[in-house]
């Protein structure tokens, strides 16, 4: 995804320095600084494979319905739209959506980034998605990675 605007703990970032998860998703084993992140983008930053996975999903909802689950109730009345469809008649519904696919947002994070730049953030979670116009905002919190110290060089023995 190409990501058109990021903060950490409030302050501008390049997006570039933020990377997706691996396996420390939702979790923060090795005791890593949590700060909170917020990236923006439009549907169209996203890749044809998150779009992919969205129709995967409303397959599996359509394949195994739960007549429980008032999110599917709401896709299924709308005939399961597409995302851009979903975002222009229901906007709402479109944010839920985005939340519940937030860890495969989080992994198109890769596609778009300048790989000379370093990472310093992981986002770990998707706790809020918010819909300015056409621009969805994600945030939630990221795993501040600890700068590694300079190697010391020896020194020459004389």
């Amino acid at each position: 995804m190409r990501v058109r605007k990021a903060f950490v703990a409030g302050v501008g970032v390049d997006p570039s320095t933020l990377s997706p998860p691996n396996l420390t998703f939702g979790r923060n084993p090795t005791g890593l600084e949590e700060l909170p992140y917020e990236v923006e983008f439009t549907l169209a930053d996203l890749r044809t494979e998150f779009f992919v996975r969205y129709g995967a999903w409303i397959a599996d909802l359509r394949e195994d319905p739960d007549e429980d689950d008032e999110l599917e109730a709401q896709l299924r009345q709308l005939a399961w739209p597409s995302l851009g469809v979903l975002l222009e008649v229901e906007p709402e519904l479109c944010a839920v959506v985005l939340l519940c696919m937030g860890r495969e947002l989080l992994l198109d994070l890769e596609h778009g980034r300048d790989p000379a730049v370093a990472v310093r953030w992981v986002p770990a979670s998707v706790d809020e998605v918010e819909l300015r116009g056409r621009r969805i905002v994600l945030r939630g919190t990221a795993l501040e990675l600890r700068r590694r110290p300079v190697a010391l060089r020896p020194a020459a023995m004389n």
